[in-house]
């Protein structure tokens, strides 16, 4: 009794050890880069266009230019963008075998299900992610088929979450990035910016939406639209709470001047 006694002890030792050398081979878990790495909130500008007037000119004219990158997002690029916004609130675990944390989880985008498999392989506090989607309906749209386990987005980061890089495939019959971004906030989170450049061979590659937030700003969000087909360039500064702004087009308005509007969208003078 007392050799069966010492031989379970002894066997319960090694698989403790076992366990605990393998929670010793996990790498650190990285923190998930924010959601506006992938998609700024830009709620505020969201129009059925029978709102233009001449007294909301100038919110009205921020809100078209905002939508053209709102609109590439709600396209084939909706399915990488829902997939990794998917992924936030699950928790991941650490897969042995492969020496990657992965996160798994289930979306539905353009009348179609998918599951997601978001990988990072983390190196010397450099993280390497890995968006591997497929489809789980029994009957999808062809341009928006996977293979099982297309790789549809991936990126870069540090250990921290504070900075990283993605690049977004257009789709599975153009498997060719499309959208590249540069992210990145501060420690205390209360500034953060991100720049979306267009990869896509044609009229409109390099041209890029960069936004940006400040806490601690009276415009405490913003961005940069610069268009390489028609080489406009254009700056929106707005409060999201309190919803006045301001707008910068020296193609549109003929000046270098800001040009603003207040709490209710109305047209008003700058007053700095």
């Amino acid at each position: 009794m007392k050799k069966l006694i010492s031989l379970l002890f002894s066997v319960m030792v090694i698989l403790a050890s076992c366990n605990s050398d393998d929670e010793n081979k996990q790498d650190p878990q990285p923190v998930l880069p924010p959601e506006y790495s992938m998609a700024p909130d830009f709620e505020d500008f969201q129009t059925d266009g029978n709102q233009r007037n001449q007294t909301i000119e100038n919110w009205f004219y921020s809100a078209i230019n905002v939508s053209v990158y709102s609109a590439i997002l709600k396209g084939s690029l909706a399915i990488p963008v829902t997939a990794f916004k998917a992924t936030i609130s699950q928790d991941p675990f650490y897969d042995t075998e492969a020496g990657v944390w992965t996160w798994e989880s289930s979306f539905s985008a353009h009348s179609n299900d998918y599951s997601i498999r978001l990988t990072a392989d983390v190196t010397n506090g450099n993280v390497e992610w890995k968006g591997y989607i497929t489809s789980t309906s029994t009957s999808s749209v062809s341009s928006f088929n996977p293979p099982e386990n297309f790789l549809w987005f991936e990126g870069e980061s540090n250990l921290d979450g504070n900075s990283g890089s993605w690049t977004l495939i257009e789709s599975p019959g153009n498997p060719n990035a499309w959208i590249s971004t540069e992210w990145s906030r501060n420690e205390e989170q209360t500034e953060a910016n991100a720049t979306f450049t267009i990869e896509k061979e044609g009229d409109l590659n390099g041209s890029y939406i960069a936004y940006s937030r400040d806490e601690n700003s009276d415009y405490n969000r913003s961005v940069e639209i610069s268009n390489t087909q028609s080489g406009h360039l254009i700056e929106i500064d707005w409060n999201n709470e309190l919803k006045f702004g301001r707008v910068k087009s020296e193609n549109h308005f003929g000046d270098t001047d800001f040009h603003c509007w207040d709490e209710n969208l109305q047209d008003v003078s700058c007053t700095d």
